[in-house]
């Protein structure tokens, strides 16, 4: 019963991370990278996860999640199509939120920190505070090592997540409030 309620807590806290900031201010959106920022075939990796851009000595969760959707191509694949399949991520379905960790940024609002997870096709590192003040994301695509030599440039323009994820906060905030309407 305690590691169920452990795990409860952990996909609310997940969750919440992926909330946008209520009232008028801008969310934050860092920078999170990877070290390899790419891997040779499917399986079990550990890899640094490195943070910059985030507010100073702030806690953020940490996690790995697999965007639904067609397999992402690197060097094929668009910002554009990247920043959509990282918007299609539902947390409690397409993350890993019982081995999601908190981080806490310097005062620089940085943070790096070893991860070990299982990376697949359309696998993204995300990091966010709870509140949704602060997000960013990266996707750790499998390269062929006979490809090694045209690697592809792996990073996405976090704004474009952050500006899926709003949309789809939105739109969920929306189709709640009329389905409660519905019902009074």
């Amino acid at each position: 019963m305690k590691k169920i309620l452990s795990v409860m807590a952990a996909s609310l806290m997940f969750v919440l991370s992926f909330a946008t900031v209520a009232g008028a201010q801008d969310s934050v959106v860092g920078t999170v990278t990877s070290d390899p920022a790419t891997v040779p075939a499917a399986g079990e990796y550990t890899f640094t996860a490195e943070g910059s851009d985030f507010l100073p000595d702030s806690t953020l969760l940490l996690g790995s999640c697999t965007a639904p959707g067609d397999t992402l191509v690197p060097g094929t694949s668009t910002p554009e199509e990247i920043g959509a399949a990282a918007g299609g991520i539902s947390p409690l379905e397409h993350c890993d939120v019982a081995n999601a960790l908190q981080v806490t940024t310097d005062a620089d609002g940085k943070f790096s920190q070893e991860v070990t997870a299982t990376i697949g096709d359309n696998f993204f590192l995300t990091a966010g505070t709870l509140d949704g003040a602060q997000g960013g994301a990266v996707w750790i695509p499998i390269v062929d090592v006979a490809a090694a030599g045209q690697l592809a440039v792996t990073g996405v323009d976090s704004g474009v997540l952050a500006g899926a994820g709003a949309a789809l906060m939105v739109a969920g905030a929306g189709a709640l409030h009329l389905a409660r309407r519905r019902e009074s």
